[in-house]
Formats: structure tokens, sequence, C-alpha cells
């Protein structure tokens, strides 16, 4: 229907000069025959035939006129929808990064709030640090701290979360520092198994995991065993450092190899604490 209006409104539109004349010239005629007598037959006659003739041509020019003006009004309404939709989509994204914002605020802070509730219940001193660079690179396995000297961090201070140990600080600047997490294969953290105390070093693979060091062919180890820090080195005693998952005949017949999955999945850490007290081995 809309496809017929179209031609219709470009045919007139065409030829709008040449059916305003026709239109005119028979109106004017016709009012000319309506003046003369009515008695007339011959008038009458010719009257009726250009009433008969014009009265068509009346009703389509009404009828595309409604219909012209329908479709503009159409026309503008859409335009006003059209308008209306752009603003509430604009208004809904609006809405939605409001939210996402607010979201990301609420888990920063409970984030926070876990770990500053975790620093007040250490028996240790703590400064609270943010992770704003990540580098695993081949076996490489170091975060970027936003803390540094200015704040009192050192080299070699233990880094950890509310889930366990994390890794330590290997190189400081004024206000940044650099921790090797305890899956690069330059850490070594002195732990032990919580169920049997026998101990070992952690030390990591390069590949997302531990491995414990000096760990013997007669020694209590089992999978499954949890992995705690022994108090001897830069951690106090009792801190997580993970679960073993994996024991292997070792490379000689005085070793094992023991695999250890680390407790903190550090892709999902966002906040950690430094622990500024040293040596713990006297404790």
């Amino acid at each position: 229907m809309r496809n017929i209006e179209r031609g219709i409104i470009s045919f007139l539109k065409k030829h709008q000069i040449a059916l305003a004349s026709i239109i005119l010239a028979l109106f004017s005629l016709q009012l000319a025959l309506t003046d003369k007598r009515e008695g007339v037959r011959g008038g009458i006659l010719v009257k009726n035939i250009l009433t008969a003739a014009v009265s068509p041509l009346q009703r389509l020019v009404i009828g595309m006129r409604g219909a012209v003006a329908g479709m503009w009004n159409d026309y503008i309404f859409l335009i006003g929808v059209e308008k209306e939709n752009k603003s509430l989509k604009n208004t809904v994204l609006s809405l939605q990064a409001e939210n996402n914002r607010l979201k990301e605020s609420v888990r920063l802070n409970e984030s926070l709030g876990k770990i500053l509730k975790y620093s007040e219940d250490t028996r240790f001193n703590t400064v609270t640090a943010g992770i704003i660079g990540f580098n695993i690179d081949g076996w490489a396995r170091t975060i970027t701290l936003n803390r540094g000297l200015s704040e009192g961090v050192r080299k070699d201070m233990g880094v950890l979360s509310p889930s366990g140990v994390v890794g330590r600080i290997f190189d400081v600047r004024d206000h940044t520092s650099i921790a090797i997490l305890d899956t690069d294969p330059r850490s070594d953290i002195d732990v032990m198994s919580e169920r049997s105390r026998v101990k070992g070093v952690a030390e990591g693979n390069g590949n997302g995991a531990i491995v414990l060091k000096y760990i013997r062919q007669t020694d209590d180890v089992r999978v499954g065993d949890r992995i705690l820090t022994s108090g001897l080195s830069i951690f106090p005693k009792g801190l997580i450092v993970g679960d073993v998952i994996k024991i292997e005949q070792g490379k000689d017949s005085l070793f094992r190899y023991v695999e250890v999955r680390p407790k903190v999945n550090i892709q999902s850490v966002e906040q950690v604490l430094i622990i500024t007290d040293r040596d713990f081995s006297r404790n």
C-alpha cells in the first residue's frame, strides 16, 4: 500500500502543473455553468458531465492530500521515535556504565576490607600494596607493586595474601617494587608438611607449580598434604603455600619429586601484603 501511495505521489509531483491546469479549467467551467439558468438542458447536461468528471479528481486530490499528510505525520512521528530510542539507548548505556563502576567499587572495597582485616589479625607488621603489573615471560613469574622504598619496602621481604604465600620482594624502587612469585624458579621458601612436619624447600618450576626439594624417599609426605611455611626464613610459621598434588620417583635414589599446587591464584589477586618484619627464624 505504501508503494502505491508513493507511486501516485511521484506521478502527481511529475505532472502537477498540467493536472493543476486541467482541474482549474474544469472547476472554472463548472462554476460558469452553475451561474447559467438551470432550465437550459444542454447546460445542465454539460454541467453534470463536468461534475462527474471533476468529482473523482476532487476525491483523488483530497485523498492524496490526506495520504500525504498522513505519511508526513508518520515520518515526523518516526523521527521522534528514533530520537527517543537513541536517547533511551544512551541513557541505558550510561546507566550500565555507572552500574559497572559501582559494582567494581563494591568488589574493590570488599577486597580491601578482607585484606585489611587479615592485616589486623596477623601478629606481624605489613604494608598493603596493589598489583600494577604482571610478568609471565617464559619461566619468569613476577608482579609489580605500587609500594617501594618510600613506604619502607626492602628486598627479600615476604609477600602474601589472605589466601596464602605469594612470593618475595626481588627489586625495589622509590615508589614501586617487583616481587618474585612462589612459582618462579628463583623462589625458595622454607616449608613443612602440616600433617607430618617434614621440612623441605619450595621452589617454583616456572610452569605455574611448586616443587618441594630435599624430600627423601623415606620422608612421610603424601598427595593431599598441606604445605606451610616453616618459619625458618622471611615468612612467619604456618602460612599456607599449597597442597601436594603429585609424588614421583626422583632423578636419583635419594630424593623424591614432590609437586605442589599453589594456594594463591595470582591472576585473581589485586592487593597483597608485604611483611616488613624480618628474620622469623628466631621466633
